[in-house]
């Protein structure tokens, strides 16, 4: 408020107006944009040239930020690529809770199947071959990737307990290796195909194994 006994203040002045609320943002605050457009632009990178192509000064550059912003948020290439890369393809984590443990699981593997078949499968290849001689980078791929989908999984296959769907003494981290590591062998190995009913394959085979009878 102005004071109007305030050396040099206008006499006659009226009382300031009181402050309003701050004027809201439109968009995402300027720190959530520039860390977005750093994923978008790594992920284009893995894309076009592969885990090579996705250095921080290339990152930088495309994302239109500097070196120190990206540092910011991820300690090393690595963490800035398999965070790219979630990102990219964070869909193929979802799952529907249909009430049906086979189905859910069908459909979510699917989605993995569909993403590997393309450039996704050669990035994850790429990412896991490089993860074999960098500890920094099989950490971040632990961490960032594989931790929060097997999170998600397990809560479908306890949820599938609860539901007495399958059997309550099952070691839900062996299932989950059995549904979706033949997805990664094929992807590194190359030697079968990521067929249409793989997904429905995987699911029936680990399942009657697990099934209450």
């Amino acid at each position: 408020m102005v004071d109007s006994t305030h050396r040099g203040a206008l006499p006659d002045a009226p009382p300031a107006a009181p402050a309003g609320p701050p004027t809201p943002q439109v968009g995402r605050p300027r720190s959530e944009r520039a860390r977005l457009a750093v994923l978008e632009a790594a992920a284009d990178l893995l894309v076009e040239g592969g885990l090579a192509a996705a250095t921080i000064e290339a990152v930088a550059a495309r994302a239109g930020v500097s070196k120190v912003t990206i540092y910011k948020w991820w300690p090393s290439r690595g963490a800035v690529a398999v965070d790219a890369y979630f990102h990219r393809y964070r869909e193929t984590i979802a799952f529907v809770d249909s009430g049906d443990v086979a189905a859910d699981l069908t459909g979510q593997i699917r989605l993995v199947l569909e993403a590997f078949r393309g450039r996704a499968g050669e990035i994850m290849a790429e990412l896991i071959g490089q993860a074999q001689s960098d500890p920094s980078l099989a950490d971040t791929l632990l961490t960032g990737w594989l931790l929060p989908r097997r999170e998600v999984t397990t809560a479908v296959l306890q949820r599938a307990v609860d539901r007495g769907q399958v059997r309550p003494d099952i070691d839900v981290q062996v299932v989950m290796d059995q549904l979706y590591a033949p997805l990664y062998w094929r992807v590194l190995m190359g030697h079968q195909p990521l067929d249409d009913d793989l997904a429905e394959q995987l699911v029936r085979t680990t399942l009657d194994g697990v099934r209450l009878r």
